[in-house]
């Protein structure tokens, strides 16, 4: 007869290999028990960490069960009603001719940015990952040293139409460089992108800009949008803009790959039980020029 000897208050409980959930939660729970009185200021990390685990298995039940929805069901959802002028004049019933277009305004599209940016300066940064009240001046100059020299940075202590925070370089190519960069700030992780003042009629090529009143309603509400559009690539930052009219939630969501962001334009998404359709980055879509993101 074998008895299971239960483990002490003091002992490591060895997470099992094949549930990432499980293994997280074996985790927090033996650092729990290694907690002594109420210093409970050490389990934030873990916290954390478990918390992210469970949002990501929630989003990926959710994504599986898709492909059982019927057509009357996907009808029935909630759909944004309104698309942009642009998208709707772009439209073709010949699909041929529309992934010919795409193919062909492409690299056009790039070369719009870097007309815009070449004399601009200065990137927006936003923190993807940490607390704002880790995140050191001191810091922040030295990881972002690696493009160029920084002339001048501001700090918000909250966000400013998903601004963090802008940093000045010398020379515009130091902050091209910069741009769509997610970068190590000691226990924060910044993202870059171009300031919503240097925007123009040309979408940026790694962005796409979420609109919707039905979105996740949930303080982890970056984390399922990262979660979910990392089945399409690799992304770089999730930004909340703030709330449009009729309380709007307003999100853009950075790619690694241009051609990613770029697939994803005018096509609808499924996230959780919200119907979103996809748009462009732009001064039409979002707004260039607004004082309040200037910095």
């Amino acid at each position: 007869i074998h008895f299971y000897k239960r483990p002490s208050m003091g002992s490591i409980v060895p997470p099992p290999s094949g549930d990432h959930f499980t293994s997280e939660l074996c985790i927090f729970l033996s650092a729990l028990a290694t907690t002594s009185g109420t210093q409970f200021n050490s389990l934030t990390t873990q916290l954390v960490r478990l918390r992210e685990v469970l949002l990501e298995e929630v989003v990926r039940d959710s994504s599986d069960s898709e492909t059982g929805v019927s057509e009357e069901d996907t009808d029935a959802e909630t759909l944004e009603e309104t698309l942009s002028d642009s998208s709707t004049e772009g439209e073709s019933q010949d699909d041929k001719s529309e992934i010919s277009v795409k193919e062909i305004s492409r690299p056009q599209t790039v070369e719009k940015e870097k007309e815009a940016t070449l004399n601009n300066h200065r990137v927006m940064v936003s923190l993807q990952r940490g607390a704002r009240y880790e995140l050191e001046e001191r810091l922040v100059r030295q990881a972002f040293s690696k493009f160029g020299k920084v002339i001048r940075m501001t700090l918000y202590e909250k966000p400013v139409s998903g601004a963090w925070g802008f940093l000045d370089f010398r020379t515009s190519h130091s902050a091209t460089e910069a741009l769509n960069q997610v970068v190590r700030a000691g226990s924060c992780w910044l993202h870059t992108s171009l300031p919503m003042s240097c925007l123009t009629q040309f979408p940026v090529p790694h962005q796409i800009l979420l609109e919707s009143r039905y979105l996740p309603q949930v303080w982890e509400k970056e984390i399922v949008l990262r979660s979910f559009f990392s089945k399409f690539g690799v992304v770089t930052g999730v930004t909340l803009l703030g709330f449009g009219q009729q309380r709007m939630q307003r999100f853009v969501i950075s790619f690694k790959d241009c051609g990613v962001a770029q697939e994803l334009m005018g096509t609808t998404v499924k996230i959780l039980t919200c119907t979103v359709v996809v748009k462009e980055v732009s001064s039409c879509t979002v707004g260039g020029g607004e004082k309040s993101v200037r910095g």
